[in-house]
C-alpha cells in the first residue's frame, strides 16, 4: 500500500511539473493578452501543487517513484509540437482531464485526511485550469480546416491510450519483485479497475466533443475503450 500509494502520488508530482512546463510555454506563445495573463496564474497554481504533492512524499509517504513512461510521452510529444494550441490540448485537456477525475475519486475514496484535504484543494484549481483551456480551444477549432482537426484528433486519440495504460503500475509490480505480466493481467481482469480507468474519462469525453473534436477516429477509439458513453 505505501508503494502504490507512493506511485500513484509521484505521477501527481510528476503531471503538475509537466503542467508547469506547460503553463509557461502557453504564456509565452498563447497570440492574445489576455491568455497570456490567465496563463500566468496557471504557472503559480502549478508551482504551488508541485510543491505540495512533493511535500507529502518526502514527509509523509517516504518513497518517490519515477515519471511514468505513458505520461513522459504525452508530455515529451505536447511539449515538441510548436503549434500554440497543442499544450492546452495535451495538459488542460488531456492530462488535467485526467489528473481532475483521479483526484476526485482518491479524494472520495480515502479515509486519511491530509490526503483528501490536498486533493481537494488542487482539484479546485484543476478545474478552473481545464475550463480555461475548453473555452480558448471551442473557439479556436471552430475555424480549423477538417485536415487541421484530424491532425488534432490523431493527437488526442494517441494520448487518451496513454492515459488509460498510465494506470497499470508496472514500475510498482517491477520494484517489489512481482511478475509484471502476472499483474497486469489480474489488473486488466478485475472489475473495480475496469470501472476505475472508465470513471477517469468522465471529464476528457465531454471536453473533446465540446471543442469540436469528434470525428469517426475519436469516436472509435472510445468505443474501443468503453467509454463513449461518458
Amino acid at each position: 500500500r505505501q508503494h502504490f500509494t507512493a506511485w500513484q502520488f509521484s505521477q501527481f508530482l510528476h503531471g503538475e511539473q509537466g503542467a508547469l512546463i506547460c503553463s509557461a510555454r502557453i504564456t509565452e506563445s498563447v497570440p492574445d493578452l489576455d491568455s497570456k495573463f490567465y496563463a500566468a496564474t496557471q504557472v503559480m497554481d502549478e508551482a504551488r501543487h508541485a510543491e505540495a504533492y512533493a511535500r507529502f512524499l518526502q514527509e509523509k509517504v517516504g518513497l518517490l517513484y519515477p515519471i511514468n513512461p505513458y505520461l513522459k510521452t504525452l508530455l515529451d510529444q505536447t511539449l515538441s509540437d510548436k503549434r500554440w494550441d497543442m499544450p492546452y490540448l495535451g495538459m488542460q485537456v488531456l492530462s488535467e482531464g485526467i489528473a481532475l477525475a483521479s483526484f476526485g475519486l482518491i479524494r472520495d475514496m480515502t479515509t486519511v485526511e491530509l490526503p483528501k484535504q490536498l486533493l481537494a484543494y488542487v482539484m479546485e484549481d484543476e478545474a478552473r485550469h481545464v475550463a480555461f483551456g475548453r473555452l480558448a480551444l471551442r473557439d479556436y477549432y471552430a475555424q480549423l480546416t477538417s485536415k487541421e482537426l484530424a491532425e488534432r484528433e490523431e493527437f488526442v486519440v494517441e494520448g487518451c491510450y496513454l492515459m488509460r495504460d498510465r494506470f497499470k503500475a508496472e514500475e510498482v509490480w517491477k520494484n517489489l519483485g512481482y511478475d509484471v505480466d502476472d499483474c497486469i493481467g489480474a489488473i486488466e481482469a478485475s472489475p473495480i479497475m475496469r470501472q476505475f480507468r472508465t470513471l477517469l474519462f468522465t471529464r476528457i469525453v465531454p471536453c473533446v466533443k465540446d471543442i469540436g473534436l469528434w470525428g469517426d477516429k475519436i469516436r472509435a477509439a472510445y468505443t474501443d475503450m468503453g467509454v463513449l458513453e461518458m
